[in-house]
């Protein structure tokens, strides 16, 4: 179950086994053998994991239900860079982010309208 939850999970937020491999500090082949369940990564690491996904240990080996991925965590984990700046800096950008995108959805709602 933990292959297989770690898989649709690195799919779903769009990284690859070698951007996972790199994020966990392991060799690309040795993340690759965690997803085809012929290795099981030691404690640490599975906290990692559980950490980068934004879900617990027990969703992960399927005692309890895995989280649906946020739009959000989709989005804000593909901007570059925005994890190295400070956590003020990163929260300021992304309530600009969420404004300007209600902004944007209001005025095409609108739009249809006419």
């Amino acid at each position: 179950m933990f292959a297989q939850n770690i898989k649709k999970l690195r799919k779903q937020y769009g990284y690859t086994q070698t951007q996972m491999a790199e994020k966990l500090g392991v060799a690309k082949t040795t993340y690759a053998s965690y997803e085809q369940d012929r290795r099981t990564p030691d404690a640490n690491i599975q906290k990692k994991i559980a950490d980068i996904f934004e879900t617990s240990l027990d969703a992960l080996h399927g005692r309890e239900k895995l989280n649906n991925v946020k739009v959000e965590s989709l989005f804000f984990n593909h901007i570059e860079g925005l994890n190295e700046l400070p956590k003020e800096e990163q929260d300021r950008i992304i309530q600009n982010l969420l404004e300007q995108g209600a902004f944007l959805v209001e005025r095409s709602k609108r739009n249809k309208k006419l």
